[in-house]
């Protein structure tokens, strides 16, 4: 199964990530399809698919890295977001086009936070364009690259 338009690529990791995880669990659970098909399949251990589906996740992870920190970044900084503001009104998001370009310009008093409420608040995925002098700081830098800066 590939991505198609109704599945972004992050979903699709997510679910792939889903699927390996539950065959991981149930290879080691009592009474379950795993075990059966070790019994009908002679020379399969519970163990073999256990650590097929442990190197299946790995495999996805790593190669799906940069979705996943991107998605794991955005979590975060909605949550910070949902501490310091009781309320974030998103006006004119249904003219967003959810498919191709999009440039967003933000007249900001803080470059940080601003660029924080366009990610926690967009459905798209968002790429920014940031000085070199921020880019090259330690933390903001790392950050910055995290979302694809």
């Amino acid at each position: 199964m590939a991505p198609n338009r109704f599945m972004t690529a992050l979903d699709f990791t997510k679910t792939q990530l889903a699927v390996y995880y539950v065959v991981f669990l149930l290879s080691v659970d009592s009474l379950n399809p795993v075990k059966v098909l070790c019994h009908v399949v002679p020379g399969l251990q519970q163990w073999h698919l256990a650590m097929l589906s442990f190197l299946l996740m790995v495999y996805v992870f790593f190669a799906q890295f940069k979705q996943l920190l991107y998605f794991a970044v955005k979590i975060f900084f909605h949550s910070i977001l949902s501490i310091f503001f009781r309320e974030v009104e998103v006006v004119g998001s249904k003219n967003i086009p959810s498919h191709g370009p999009v440039i967003f310009t933000i007249n900001h008093a803080n470059q940080f936070v601003d660029a924080v409420m366009v990610l926690s608040t967009c459905k798209r995925n968002v790429s920014y364009l940031m000085a070199e002098a921020s880019y090259n700081r330690p933390v903001i830098g790392h950050i910055a690259y995290a979302l694809g800066t």
